[in-house]
């Protein structure tokens, strides 16, 4: 019997309706039925009445009472295993965009492999929607990433959100771009975008943009909204590594996470990155770590925690150079 199934039967007889049971748990009413299906033929009984409304049986109210205990004991039994010693071997699956682990993971993995040598990872790098949905389904054990308002509002009940980083939000733009578009006034353009741009004064720049329906796309959008003009594109892609690639070739500028300047200003010596303010305040998204209330962690994934926010305050102190842009 999978302890998933009970979960499940406990959403639907939250309310009584399996279209809203199957959202909140991020899967099809077809496979929801066929879980409680598969509840009904282990138990060998009827859980729920179907006509001439959805309600619970007999058994099923009596499983309502036990469920709970059977998943409660079932987490408790994994922590206890998960805990045992060092030597504990298992996987621990990640859903993170490959760019983000490249910035964090070389300060996190040497040490968590001394404290867990026998925990294998398994990355997993999907759309920021999907990878949320393999979450709440148990196919993931953590995810970073950058939940809107309304998903950290509709989850919270079920997801443990860990603030790791208010990210700020960056266009990067070369001297020789600027001067093309800006001549002899690119020192003050540069000036004035140091502490922050509207992105307004770039209205005539073109721009290497990320393809919709990306999260970055979506703040870029806004924030050409507020500043009032439509972006003269000169190429979408998905990757990010086609833009900073074209860097040299000074077609465009693009918009970049806090967390990769790092690595990027190692790549583009002296380039420009200027923070992007939106309604005259700098432009910010929350980078969370996210773990599904299920009891308390397991060692090695409180651990793996641990690290994160440890590596994460370190990329948030980061500095930007005077010369390529300020904070």
């Amino acid at each position: 019997m999978n302890v998933k199934y009970l979960e499940s039967f406990l959403e639907v007889a939250k309310d009584l309706n399996m279209t809203t049971a199957a959202q909140r748990l991020y899967i099809s009413q077809q496979t929801l039925s066929f879980q409680i299906q598969r509840l009904e033929l282990y138990y060998g009984v009827k859980l729920f009445e179907r006509q001439p409304k959805l309600q619970l049986t007999y058994a099923g109210k009596q499983l309502v009472e036990g469920a709970g205990v059977i998943i409660k004991e079932n987490e408790s039994l994994i922590n206890s295993f998960s805990d045992i010693s060092s030597k504990h071997s298992g996987l621990l699956r990640i859903g993170i965009p490959a760019y983000r682990a490249a910035e964090c993971f070389p300060m996190v993995l040497p040490d968590f492999h001394k404290r867990w040598p026998n925990i294998s990872l398994e990355l997993v790098e999907e759309s920021s929607e999907e990878m949320l949905q393999m979450l709440c389904d148990g196919a993931l054990d953590l995810l970073i990433g950058t939940p809107s308002r309304s998903e950290v509002s509709g989850l919270k009940d079920r997801i443990d959100f860990t603030l790791l980083l208010e990210e700020k939000s960056y266009i990067i733009c070369s001297d020789i771009l600027l001067e093309h578009y800006f001549g002899k006034d690119t020192p003050k353009i540069k000036e004035q975008a140091a502490c922050g741009t509207d992105l307004h004064e770039f209205s005539q720049v073109p721009f290497i943009l990320h393809k919709p329906p990306m999260r970055l796309r979506r703040v870029a959008d806004e924030c050409f909204h507020n500043a009032g003009f439509k972006p003269n594109v000169y190429i979408e892609s998905s990757n990010t590594e086609l833009m900073i690639s074209l860097y040299p070739c000074h077609l465009g500028a693009f918009f970049c996470r806090k967390s990769r300047l790092p690595s990027l200003m190692k790549t583009l010596s002296g380039c420009n990155a200027f923070p992007i303010k939106n309604d005259s305040t700098l432009l910010q998204t929350p980078i969370c770590l996210m773990r599904r209330k299920n009891g308390k962690p397991p060692g090695h994934v409180n651990d793996f925690i641990i690290l994160m926010q440890t590596a994460w305050k370190h990329l948030a102190d980061f500095p930007v150079s005077p010369v390529s842009g300020a904070e």
